[in-house]
């Protein structure tokens, strides 16, 4: 959940989408649905749709349910960075490496095998740590997947000040850039900020509608103008 000096993506997003539709595709006939299924089971936070000059019909998804778990992610990387078990690793090794050479009796190596193992393990852990931050953060954001759409959106409680100096939150941007999925965020002065533009990618066939189950109430309320905004 957001702290008391965060806002709530969900609070925002939706205004904050609906009028970047309008502007770009002149027109104010854009339903807005919340909690939609796919045939499939999956569920998108909230769809957008509307029909285009052409009478093609556009849809973009809104992710946040993922807010919680990323912003997390996040927030404890720029406070903490890598967490401190490399050094229970690199002690772990420096004492291994004591007893080992004791045991084989190579005085020697009593001096440099420990240190050389104990900053191997420190900077293979400090590797495989940052690889595993970067996978989570991946698996996360391609959950998006379940949710067809022309356009696709994550959204995000969290301040803009985390992602300044953070390598793991340019890791999501580019990760984010590189599947063609828009990133908005909202910090404590409920201000939408927006990261990343999503790519609008083409069905093989028909159009995004026909992924979700209320494919029949929102075309018909597009192609009837008869529902403009639903929430």
């Amino acid at each position: 959940m957001p702290t008391s000096q965060e806002s709530n993506i969900e609070d925002f997003a939706y205004d904050y989408l609906h009028a970047y539709y309008c502007v770009r595709h002149n027109t104010a006939g854009i339903l807005i649905g919340k909690q939609e299924t796919t045939k499939q089971h999956a569920t998108a936070d909230g769809l957008l749709a509307l029909k285009k000059a052409d009478n093609s019909l556009f849809v973009a998804t809104l992710n946040t349910q993922l807010s919680e778990k990323i912003a997390l992610l996040l927030t404890r990387y720029k406070k903490k960075g890598l967490s401190r078990f490399r050094y229970m690793t690199a002690l772990g090794l420096v004492a291994f490496g004591v007893l080992a050479a004791k045991l084989t009796g190579l005085v020697a190596a009593l001096y440099v095998l420990p240190f050389m193992a104990g900053i191997g393990g420190f900077i293979l852990h400090s590797v495989l740590e940052k690889l595993y931050l970067k996978r989570k953060i991946a698996h996360l954001v391609g959950e998006l997947k379940h949710t067809p759409a022309n356009e696709q959106w994550l959204g995000i409680s969290i301040s803009s000040l985390v992602f300044r100096h953070n390598p793991l939150a340019t890791h999501l941007i580019m990760t984010c850039q590189h599947r063609g999925i828009g990133l908005l965020t909202v910090g404590k002065r409920a201000k939408v900020v927006q990261l990343q533009e999503p790519r609008t990618v083409q069905p093989r066939r028909g159009d995004f509608l026909s992924y979700y189950t209320s494919e029949t109430q929102i075309r018909q309320a597009l192609l009837d103008n008869t529902i403009l905004r639903v929430a």
